[in-house]
């Protein structure tokens, strides 16, 4: 079995922080000491554990190196579950690598000031993270050597760690149309600031989907509520109190359906007896809602992890030409949708 940080931390009775320090030979922030780190050494010794690296190592690999953040808006590694958990993959992965975070910058704050002119340049790396226009990217590329997207669309002349959000979003959809179901609403929004949803990946996966089995597109059932949970519920409410009504709902993120779900249920609807609910993310809080909610799991922490290892071999000059990396998505079937047999 892999021996992780966690295990060296246990046997070792100190934090996971603590060891990361201690083997990769990180003392910049918060040193640990001799008599610590000879413990920790130890328990990685005793558990097989065979990448320990000295200080001296991690100072001639790291000195140069700078690596920050750039998002949308700095609350989402707050309180937004989806971006909150890349950044915490990101985060973790540098610790490992005896790296630490560097700053955090909104796409805003880059636009209107000269966020990165009286920085050192040498070793510096910057990961956008979330929906960013290829415009922003190509600028912030002129001003910083190493520029990596994730979670975003892919890009062609920049690295790209991301998933395929189209044929996700189809998968998804098709599921919902082999369960019976024709009249199929979705609620979505636009992935990139200023855009239409018209183009955004998941619209047109469920576009697509609709399409392959001769089913109409009907305007009543599409709503753009800008990722927004208060304007979901808002939108279901209308929606469901109108004279016909879709038999299944497709929303483009977890707290979309979240707010749907809301709505469903203060109309004394039943999920799934009376509409099939089905969703994108996989937030951590999506398999206890009742029902659970079937939606397509995108493994966040593993895309923010592969980010970090993508710019360091970057960096270090591991890879010459520009990359897109697409992970797998999972579509977790929960109790949220059924069959439905009525085509009429």
């Amino acid at each position: 079995m892999k021996v992780t940080l966690k295990d060296i931390a246990d046997r070792a009775q100190v934090s996971i922080s603590s060891v990361s320090r201690a083997l990769n030979g990180s003392q910049a922030n918060a040193p640990v000491n001799d008599q610590t780190r000879s413990r920790i050494i130890q328990a990685a010794k005793e558990l097989g554990y065979t990448k320990i690296i000295s200080p001296m190592q991690t100072a001639e690999k790291f000195a140069e190196k700078r690596i920050g953040l750039v998002l949308h808006l700095v609350k989402d590694k707050y309180h937004d579950p989806y971006f909150s958990e890349i950044i915490f993959g990101i985060e973790s992965e540098l610790i490992e690598h005896g790296c630490v975070l560097d700053f955090t910058f909104e796409v805003q704050d880059v636009l209107t000031s000269n966020a990165f002119s009286d920085m050192n340049k040498d070793g510096l790396g910057v990961i956008c993270v979330g929906p960013v226009k290829s415009a922003f990217l190509n600028e912030l590329s002129k001003h910083v050597p190493f520029v990596l997207s994730v979670g975003g669309l892919p890009h062609r002349k920049i690295d790209c760690v991301t998933v395929d959000f189209r044929g996700a979003a189809r998968e998804a959809v098709q599921y919902l149309i082999r369960l019976g179901h024709r009249k199929i609403s979705f609620i979505g929004g636009s992935s990139r600031v200023g855009a239409s949803m018209d183009q955004e990946e998941r619209f047109l996966g469920f576009k697509e989907a609709l399409q392959s089995h001769g089913i109409p597109l009907v305007s009543d059932w599409i709503h753009d509520a800008g990722f927004n949970i208060g304007k979901s519920y808002e939108i279901t409410v209308h929606m469901l109190q109108a004279k016909e009504r879709p038999t299944a709902l497709f929303a483009a993120s977890d707290k979309m359906a979240y707010g749907a779900y809301k709505a469903i249920q203060e109309l004394g609807l039943s999920i799934p007896d009376d509409i099939s609910v089905a969703s994108f993310d996989d937030i951590e809080m999506s398999e206890f809602m009742s029902p659970g909610l079937t939606t397509v799991r995108v493994h966040k922490e593993e895309m923010g992890r592969i980010a970090v290892k993508m710019l360091l071999q970057r960096m270090e000059g591991n890879i010459t030409l520009p990359m897109n990396s697409f992970l797998p998505t999972d579509l977790m079937i929960r109790g949220s949708c059924r069959e439905y047999n009525d085509l009429t």
